[in-house]
């Protein structure tokens, strides 16, 4: 098997019952091996296998051995523990419980950690380590330098026994969009409990969406304690390619005749007759221009209204400004006010921006920059 790489793509529906055990997932994950082998080779198991604790110095037993066997001959051995369900939060804890197996003794045993189902994330973090795993919907990597082997299987691509209330595996929906927004805006640390009741989004939501990102490392987390950091930066990234204003915002082209500064003029003058703000090229101004803009973006309750109260055209091309009515209330979080015009936070202009048409992704890269220099003017501290 020296070099050689199978696939093994296992339909959904192929997957059975929920494995209800660790022994249970033991014995799926290493059928699904046995499944990959090339013919003449063989899968051997054994449980209870004696190492020794290097932090502690004490005596324990890892949760298997597995055995690649060729022509009744053992190739090479894994040291594997086993858990039935590996949180983003526990597979570093995991890992380092694996390692602590390896004693003089078993110095030669490759280890290998077996779950459930390991995640995309999770399968690059012990591909990083040098650890051969294995799940019970066949996704798998058992690897060796000497003698040389490498077995890559690939199974369910998202858990298919994950219920209602497991983890978010998306950034979008409304949920999201609030979450997302708190989380770049508020400075941590803060408990989920806080960040949920900042977004305005349910405690569920909240804790779905942060075991995902913490999977992603886009967050940290302490073991049932506060987020500590986030990656804000990526966040907005991933953020404004899932949930493009396009895609989740009921838009219509205008034409402002007299252009963009007449707008910013018109709005400024007027008492709006409803909620909006100011998003795209035009939200970038107080803060990093990236040159004159050419188009404006406004959000609206009702964009027809406030069409008919600035005067603009509705056009199918050769538009100047966007109006959008929003299905998320979150682009109204946290606005401010420029030349007596609300604007959005730099935290959605720079999504709108990095996911919208043209040049606008190098405007949200510009301002991007900024923010990163100058968290101090738009992140905000929360009171304790």
């Amino acid at each position: 098997m020296a070099g050689v790489q199978r696939t093994l793509i296992l339909p959904s529906e192929g997957y059975g019952d929920e494995p209800k055990s660790e022994a249970d997932v033991l014995l799926t994950a290493a059928a699904r091996v046995q499944a990959a082998l090339p013919s003449g080779w063989t899968l051997k198991t054994r449980t209870e296998v004696g190492g020794l604790d290097d932090s502690t110095n004490t005596y324990r037993r890892a949760d298997s051995r597995l055995a690649l066997v060729r022509e009744g001959k053992i190739v090479v051995t894994y040291v594997v523990e086993v858990k039935r369900v590996l949180t983003s939060n526990s597979l570093l804890p995991a890992i380092n419980q694996l390692l602590a197996l390896r004693s003089d003794k078993s110095a030669r045993m490759r280890p290998m950690l077996i779950a459930r189902y390991l995640s995309s994330q999770q399968q690059r973090v012990l591909q990083e380590r040098g650890i051969a795993y294995a799940d019970a919907t066949g996704n798998l990597r058992l690897t060796s330098d000497d003698p040389l082997i490498l077995l890559s299987d690939r199974g369910a691509s998202a858990d298919p026994w994950r219920g209602p209330g497991r983890p978010t595996t998306s950034l979008k929906g409304l949920p999201a969009a609030k979450l997302v927004r708190a989380l770049a805006d508020f400075v941590p640390p803060y408990s989920v409990a806080d960040l949920a009741d900042l977004a305005g989004a349910s405690l569920g939501a909240a804790y779905r969406l942060c075991d995902y990102l913490a999977g992603e490392r886009l967050l940290t987390r302490v073991e049932r304690g506060p987020i500590t950091d986030v990656d804000w930066p990526e966040l907005l990234r991933r953020w404004s390619q899932e949930a493009r204003y396009l895609d989740t915002s009921t838009t219509r082209g205008f034409l402002e005749p007299r252009g963009l500064d007449n707008l910013v003029e018109k709005l400024g003058n007027q008492t709006p007759s409803q909620r909006y703000a100011v998003s795209g090229s035009l939200a970038t101004q107080p803060y990093a221009p990236y040159a004159e803009a050419r188009m404006g973006l406004i959000y609206a309750q009702d964009p027809v209204k406030i069409a008919s109260d600035l005067g603009l055209r509705p056009v199918e091309t050769g538009a100047n400004v966007i109006l959008a009515a929003p299905r998320s209330p979150a682009v109204f979080e946290r606005t401010s006010t420029w030349r007596d015009v609300t604007i959005v936070a730099p935290s959605q202009a720079v999504a709108d921006l990095l996911g919208g048409p043209g040049r606008n992704p190098a405007e949200g890269d510009y301002l991007l920059g900024w923010m990163k220099e100058n968290e101090d003017a738009w992140r905000q501290q929360l009171d304790r």
